[in-house]
């Protein structure tokens, strides 16, 4: 079995995660501010170089003000994904000269 940090869902964990930071409107540094941890801390985690446990999540999401179900929208980003690859791939091959 592979890792975790290498699969789609991790990949759109980690999407979440900073998108969480920006719409909070908060920057690497103030979150590691909160966290009284070097700023390398928040960068290594929304890069996929270091993997948190379920207490440091807690922490984000609390600091970021949203809610656990936030963050694991596996299903609906992959699907979403799918469509718009081969909504491109579709209209990608209609262009082509025959």
């Amino acid at each position: 079995m592979r890792k975790t940090i290498y699969t789609k869902e991790f990949k759109i964990f980690q999407e979440h995660l900073k998108r969480a930071r920006k719409d909070s409107k908060l920057t690497q540094v103030e979150v590691s501010e909160k966290l009284d941890q070097p700023q390398s801390y928040v960068s290594k985690i929304e890069s996929g170089d270091r993997r948190i446990d379920v207490i440091e999540f807690w922490r984000l999401a609390k600091i970021y003000r949203k809610p656990a179900e936030y963050f694991f929208r596996f299903d609906d980003e992959l699907a979403e994904k799918r469509q718009i690859k081969s909504g491109v791939l579709k209209a990608a091959s209609k262009n082509r000269k025959k």
